[in-house]
């Protein structure tokens, strides 16, 4: 039976509530909850009650890979358990030290921030794209230190993440420029940099992000800017995934009502920036550039059920 907070986290998912970070530490709480909670004394039937919940819940998940990690991070924990028969008390205790092992996201972003802050000029005027929790930190941090002087901000449509980035910076006392997405090539061209944030960095260094994302890398490349990917090292992603389920841009997404036969809605909220793009990418690791993002992937295995449910959920998404 599926619990009745993966059916919430699956409806938030559906609605694109969740960014990354947050997600995978939501789902990581969720997951745990479930088996500690459990009163069953078998680990084959935990075993089963995971699996159920989690294939429910890949289907809507969208281009993240925190939520992925944490999710083979919980596997492989019952997968060890049910080769070694660990007992369900010594299965909890791990699973409970699983849960409160979380690094405070605030001290990476304060480690990020003092990452980036040699690589940028004085009172830089930095663009952003969107809404990233990583990014609106290390963009605080960098104010805290006086190493800003204005924040460019595009809308993100068709949801307007950027609208609350630009919100909550401006309630920091930082000063902000909101402008619209059509504006990107201008706004980008009167920057010193721009600072994106990641959804997945993949193993060659090619980051999913929001939509919006890679056409901006272009007009950073057109305008010699620098690209930063910000993000923490469980953005990376760890397990093979080369593609991502596809997250439609619906109608009601771009308010419009109702259609009709003759017109269709298209797109999808996520876009590919290829490594090419990409001047570094700033994590709580250090700088890094492409080449060094395979050196940093966790030696951690994957769980190999794991592995054959992505592939069902990519086969039933094409």
């Amino acid at each position: 039976m599926v619990d009745e907070e993966v059916v919430q986290l699956v409806e938030r998912f559906e609605r694109i509530e969740l960014h990354a970070a947050h997600s995978g530490r939501e789902v990581l709480r969720v997951l745990t909850s479930l088996l500690l909670e459990s009163q069953e004394a078998r680990i084959s039937y935990l075993t089963a009650v995971l699996q159920e919940n989690i294939s429910f819940l890949l289907p809507s998940l969208p281009p993240y890979a925190p939520p992925l990690n944490n999710i083979n991070r919980v596997l492989l924990l019952i997968e060890q358990a049910s080769r070694e028969n660990i007992t369900v008390e010594e299965l909890k205790i791990q699973i409970d030290s699983l849960s409160r092992d979380s690094t405070d996201p605030n001290t990476n972003r304060k480690i990020i921030a003092q990452n980036l802050a040699a690589l940028l000029p004085p009172n830089a005027v930095v663009y952003t794209h969107t809404l990233s929790e990583t990014v609106l930190g290390v963009l605080l941090e960098l104010h805290h230190i006086d190493k800003l002087q204005l924040v460019k901000v595009t809308e993100s449509r068709p949801n307007n993440d950027g609208w609350e980035t630009a919100k909550r910076l401006s309630e920091n006392d930082l000063n902000v420029n909101l402008t619209i997405d059509a504006a990107m090539p201008s706004t980008i061209e009167s920057s010193d940099l721009m600072l994106s944030g990641a959804e997945i960095i993949n193993q060659d260094g090619s980051v999913v992000g929001k939509v919006g994302a890679f056409p901006a890398a272009v007009f950073c490349q057109q305008y010699d800017k620098p690209l930063y990917i910000i993000a923490d090292s469980n953005k990376i992603n760890r397990i093979e995934w080369s593609d991502f389920y596809f997250n439609p841009i619906r109608a009601q997404d771009l308010g419009i009502d109702s259609i009709n036969s003759f017109l269709n809605v298209t797109g999808s909220f996520f876009d590919i920036t290829p490594p090419n793009l990409i001047s570094a990418y700033a994590t709580e690791l250090g700088i890094l550039e492409a080449s060094e993002i395979p050196s940093t992937y966790s030696k951690m295995p994957v769980s190999g059920w794991l592995v054959q449910q992505l592939r069902k959920c990519k086969t039933g998404n094409k």
